[in-house]
């Protein structure tokens, strides 16, 4: 009884993956503007889905990690113009927040993703990312 329970077992296991991986595709973002200045980036995509601004920072960091060197910094941001999130159409990260983060510093890079590529802010610092 055992080895069949193990086997109904598994084969849950490997139908709800399945069904997962079968999911509703989730639409992409296109036509993808990058905005970069000395200190940061903002983004912008038209399209439909959510997207992730990534921006580089190197310099004075006092929010975790190394206190000079290499940050990262994310926001995500929504192409879709679902009412309420018109503010979070045109994400920015700027790598020069002293009060807050205790951060000054440039920019070094910035992208846009469909999947983070890079670690975030450490889990004591604050920025607000409205869609993680």
């Amino acid at each position: 009884m055992g080895m069949m329970r193990c086997l109904a077992g598994a084969t849950f296991l490997i139908a709800s993956a399945a069904t997962v991986a079968a999911g509703p595709a989730a639409a992409d973002p296109r036509d993808c503007a990058l905005n970069r200045w000395a200190s940061g980036a903002a983004a912008h995509c038209g399209g439909d889905g959510r997207y992730i601004l990534e921006v580089d920072c190197f310099g004075l960091n006092l929010s975790g990690g190394p206190v000079f060197g290499p940050y990262n910094k994310s926001v995500t941001g929504f192409a879709d113009p679902t009412p309420g999130r018109e503010l979070y159409t045109h994400p920015a990260r700027d790598c020069v927040m002293p009060l807050t983060l205790g951060q000054i510093g440039i920019a070094t890079g910035a992208r846009i993703t469909q999947l983070p590529t890079r670690p975030g802010l450490p889990s004591n610092a604050y920025e607000y990312d409205p869609g993680r």
